[in-house]
């Protein structure tokens, strides 16, 4: 493709360049380290390094043009200067690659808590809908192309990543599911992505040290539904969350709106029963009502699985097959998962490691558990530390014990970490700090009596802890496993 075409066929905001655009590019990448010879080498900003540090890099493995969002006079290979180089990413992206995203039904979701859950649930959906092997899901805990899973190094890819993949394969997806966080929003990392429906699950305190405050974090997430849904697409919205009926009022003229919650909503959760075998409820849409079971547990993963059957109802799906679909949806690992060790307790791994997640996995916990809920959690490194001794109150206000450890410290002391902790916990309330991760879960096992419930919380579905920049193997399903060997010898 002419670089020529590219550019004015990706619509991308040119500010000025120097050299011929009447040139063939053989390829689109913004890693010089993946530069061959007759590549555009776009050169986008990045929270370490700017690409334009690696342009002679990229000009020495034989880029034959060069986009950024600065001008480069006297390079010795075209240049294109844009406004955002990252959007002008995305976007040539796609236009070079050929994908038609008008063939395939797209899902992206946001929200602080249940993107993962509710990504797989939607995978699920779209499988019955387009068929397992012609669903793709990207996300957390992993990356699926058909019956192929990759290992995920970020919530949501580059879509030019994802356009690539499209163009290898001999058949292109026929459904899509990503989770779609609030830096890939703030970044463009979603540029030429378009959904037929997007999803709002909630938003609660998270990734301030990023965004700085609520009202820009909500700013950043409404990005989704303003910006990358089709012209016909849907947004799906929990009305149970205060910022999802906001959100629901602010769209309501600009595209198609489907709340779901639990009042003065469209699709409405009339009766429901949570047990730790299941999730038992009854629905009302579009004046008829719907009785659904699934194998799932929790009051949160009720929410989760309402947008995925509201999802279900805007695509048209029939009633027998979403019956189905939620008689057999899938539980998501590291989400609210019990480790079977044959203790006279129960044990739980769980990725909440916000203040929102912590209660909603301690009240779902104690409404099941005839005794105590201990709780072991802790904070992560490098990350903001104003939610710290919020999760502290969380964890005090809705468990009967704590153990205090490390969680992912990064460049941090976690004695530092578990001392902006401990302010937030209500006077009076049992806990003891065990800043090895490790010797913490044993010692959780170790105080569990009969009827107990142990939940371990933050790393969930993570394979490693992260201390002073190294990745140490510790998954929190084989430590419990272990340590109870251990005990019980």
């Amino acid at each position: 493709m002419l670089l020529r075409e590219l550019v004015e066929n990706s619509a991308v905001s040119v500010i000025s360049s120097e050299g011929g655009t009447e040139i063939e590019i053989t390829d689109v990448v913004y890693d010089s380290r993946q530069v061959t010879p007759g590549a555009l080498y776009v050169a986008i900003p990045g929270t370490k390094a700017h690409g334009d540090s690696f342009i002679e890099q990229a000009r020495q493995a034989g880029a034959r043009a060069i986009v950024s969002e600065n001008p480069h006079e006297g390079l010795g290979v075209p240049w294109v200067q844009v406004a955002n180089p990252r959007q002008g990413l995305g976007m040539m992206g796609r236009c070079f690659f050929g994908v038609d995203l008008t063939q395939m039904t797209t899902i992206g979701i946001t929200g602080t808590n249940g993107k993962t859950t509710t990504a797989y649930l939607m995978k699920h959906l779209l499988d019955k809908h387009v068929g397992p092997e012609h669903g793709w899901m990207f996300g957390t805990t992993g990356n699926v192309l058909g019956a192929k899973r990759f290992e995920a190094t970020h919530t949501t890819p580059e879509s030019i990543d994802i356009f690539r993949l499209m163009s290898q394969v001999t058949e292109p997806p026929r459904g899509l599911v990503m989770e779609v966080s609030s830096h890939s929003l703030a970044l463009d990392r979603v540029a030429g992505m378009e959904f037929d429906l997007g999803v709002w699950t909630n938003l609660t305190q998270d990734h301030l040290d990023f965004h700085g405050t609520m009202e820009d974090y909500y700013t950043i997430k409404k990005r989704l539904f303003t910006q990358y849904l089709k012209p016909a697409g849907c947004a799906i919205i929990n009305v149970d969350d205060e910022y999802g009926r906001r959100l629901a009022g602010e769209l309501a003229d600009d595209c198609r709106v489907v709340t779901f919650g639990h009042d003065n909503a469209d699709v409405l959760i009339e009766v429901s029963k949570c047990s730790w075998s299941g999730i038992r409820m009854v629905l009302t849409y579009d004046n008829q009502t719907y009785r659904f079971t699934a194998p799932l547990t929790g009051e949160f993963n009720l929410s989760n699985l309402t947008a995925m059957l509201t999802a279900g109802f805007v695509l048209d799906m029939d009633v027998m097959t979403l019956e189905k679909v939620a008689a057999t949806a899938p539980g998501v690992p590291g989400r609210m998962e019990v480790v079977d060790i044959h203790a006279p307790f129960t044990v739980v791994v769980d990725y909440a490691h916000t203040p929102d997640a912590l209660i909603n996995i301690l009240s779902t916990a104690s409404a099941l558990t005839t005794e105590r809920v201990i709780c072991m959690f802790s904070c992560g490194g490098d990350r903001d530390r104003t939610k710290r001794p919020i999760m502290g109150r969380a964890v005090a206000e809705h468990c009967d014990y704590a153990v205090v450890t490390s969680d992912n410290p990064r460049s941090e002391d976690p004695e530092q970490i578990i001392a902006e902790i401990l302010p937030g916990m209500t006077p009076g309330f049992g806990y003891e700090v065990v800043p090895d991760r490790r010797e913490a879960i044993r010692t959780a096992l170790t105080m569990a009596r009969p009827g107990d419930c142990v939940i371990i919380a933050g790393k969930g579905h993570e394979t490693f802890q992260e201390i002073q920049g190294v990745r140490h193997h510790f998954d929190d399903r084989e430590e419990v496993v272990t340590a109870w060997t251990q005990i019980t010898r």
